[in-house]
């Protein structure tokens, strides 16, 4: 596809302080053995899109060694394939980025310089399976100056403080565009994924160096909804925002559901990909018993799992009872000891004959290397 992909790696990291302190949100494990970068970046595949930029902000080393040379998405290649580019200074631009536009304006050589004639700006926190090309047809057939793909789903108060939400007349062109709005009901919740001509992405950015713009939602979007032709592309399957450690922890027990895990692992745009890792088959023990669970590979199940989302490496100790919980890789749940609504970064060890008691609506977190 004549399409250049250009990924956001944390733009909305403030709102995820526990699970993004030290990596950024593309690198969140998500699913067993996955990451949260995958599934825009195997979206951007598997819609033949083969040159991507990977604009990265913080903590972006995980990030950096998963992606590596991209070989495990076809991205390794002569012409095309991913790069990844660190934040840098620009002009008078110095630190972090503040915001998609700031970001894009610091890269604007990178975007001038691809033959590319579409770009496909998408975040890192959205979990959706698309074809980007019945987006760009649709982009070609409204002669629109920005695509925005959209889902229509019930949202609440606390969820639409992290959402872009648009209306739209009869013909699918945004009349109204709130940006982090406090509402509820069912709205148009836009999956942060955009479609521009180069040409005009080229000439947004350069407006906005001039007037000196850093906000692509409030500046561009919500400020330009009339005098720019800004278009909806509904999308009707799988959705996930994870925007937080409460929808994290939602979002993957969403993935117990044998529909959920289909639509998004089995669907008919194509595999999610990820980096591949060579580690043996789960060992289950006799005494073990599991229920309802997604286990990775690489895990020794001595105990009791039910309900719940283990990652590559995890050991699971004789009598012990994990329950409604998510272990990330290389965690260690010693003899006898239970857990409840339980998520543990990597590397985590939980000694024996402890309990441990979170909630469904309240989950309890336990960072990077803790022993409890």
């Amino acid at each position: 596809m004549n399409a250049l992909g250009i990924i956001f790696s944390d733009i909305q990291d403030w709102s995820m302080t526990e699970l993004a302190s030290h990596r950024s949100v593309a690198a969140i494990p998500f699913g067993g053995r996955y990451r949260l970068i995958d599934f825009p970046l195997s979206n951007m595949v598997n819609s033949s899109i083969n040159k991507v930029y990977l604009i990265t902000s913080s903590n972006y080393r995980s990030l950096m060694e998963h992606i590596g040379t991209g070989k495990d998405w076809d991205l390794s290649r002569k012409k095309g394939g991913i790069l990844t580019i660190p934040p840098y200074a620009a002009g008078e631009n110095h630190g972090l980025y503040q915001g998609r536009l700031d970001a894009l304006k610091r890269v604007l050589d990178y975007i001038t310089s691809s033959k590319e004639n579409y770009v496909v700006l998408s975040d890192s926190d959205m979990i959706y399976d698309i074809n980007y090309q019945k987006v760009i047809k649709y982009h070609e057939e409204k002669n629109s100056d920005i695509t925005a793909v959209y889902t229509k789903i019930n949202i609440n108060k606390s969820e639409s403080i992290h959402k872009i939400l648009y209306e739209f007349d009869q013909d699918g062109r945004a009349d109204d565009i709130l940006v982090y709005p406090i509402t509820n009901g069912i709205h148009n919740v836009g999956l942060n994924t955009w479609v521009m001509n180069k040409e005009f992405l080229e000439s947004l950015l350069y407006d906005a160096i001039a007037r000196n713009y850093k906000d692509f939602s409030l500046n561009v979007l919500s400020a330009k909804v009339h005098s720019l032709r800004i278009y909806g592309y509904e999308y009707t399957g799988f959705f996930a925002h994870i925007d937080s450690l409460q929808s994290y922890f939602e979002n993957s027990m969403k993935l117990l559901n044998i529909d959920n895990l289909q639509n998004i692992f089995y669907s008919k745009t194509g595999p999610i990909y990820t980096k591949t890792k060579d580690s043996a088959p789960t060992k289950y023990s006799k005494d073990a018993v599991i229920k309802n669970s997604l286990i990775a590979n690489g895990c020794v199940i001595e105990g009791t799992v039910e309900n719940s989302i283990l990652f590559r490496n995890v050991r699971i100790g004789k009598n012990a009872v994990v329950k409604n919980s998510i272990i990330m890789q290389h965690g260690i749940i010693s003899d006898n000891s239970k857990l409840d609504s339980i998520i543990t970064d990597t590397y985590t060890f939980v000694s024996k004959d402890r309990v441990l008691l979170g909630y469904s609506n309240c989950p309890f977190f336990i960072k990077k290397n803790s022993v409890v």
